[in-house]
């Protein structure tokens, strides 16, 4: 099963109703082993579940968000962002540590030189199935509710009209608008 090796997201109330900017980078390890990124200062809205539907998915922002967090970036880029190293290497550089906050021990992951990342197109099977496994990580979602947003975002025709902006490397860890 893959795991997030990242703590759970931080959010921080963005100027658009209903958006947050996520505070920290977030590591997701899928079952394959491989690294994907999200990085910091990504703007999401959580859960994307129409408010008439919300009653029977349980709610917006009701769990850790980090699944609907990397699902809203691979959709809306069309893309994902693969991490070239292991999580003993980026430990061993110090890119990847633990930190106290609030007395409690998070583990965070510092800005990734960009020689480490790569952006790979990703298609909208793949981005979805990536979502459910996400979900099973967390460990917190039901596993029917997690069969029911998986079942959901087959009907995401956000998908059609998102994709046609770049991830551009360079301005990775800006705010993004």
């Amino acid at each position: 099963m893959g795991n997030f090796i990242t703590g759970k997201a931080e959010v921080k109330q963005s100027d658009i109703n209903g958006k947050w900017y996520t505070s920290h980078n977030q590591l997701y390890q899928d079952d394959d082993g491989v690294l994907y990124l999200v990085p910091r200062n990504y703007q999401t809205d959580g859960y994307t579940i129409p408010r008439w539907l919300a009653w029977l998915g349980g709610g917006r922002m009701q769990w850790d968000i980090r699944p609907a967090i990397g699902h809203d970036f691979e959709c809306e880029y069309h893309a994902e962002i693969v991490v070239n190293a292991t999580v003993g290497e980026l430990r061993s550089l110090g890119f990847v540590k633990e930190i106290t906050k609030d007395g409690q021990e998070i583990t965070i992951c510092k800005n990734l030189p960009l020689h480490y990342l790569a952006v790979r197109e990703t298609t909208f099977k793949r981005v979805n199935d990536k979502f459910k496994r996400m979900m099973e990580a967390v460990e917190c979602i039901a596993q029917w509710r997690v069969k029911l947003m998986r079942f959901g975002v087959n009907f995401n025709i956000g998908w059609l009209k998102s994709g046609k902006k770049k991830i551009n490397l360079n301005m990775l860890y800006e705010v993004t608008r």
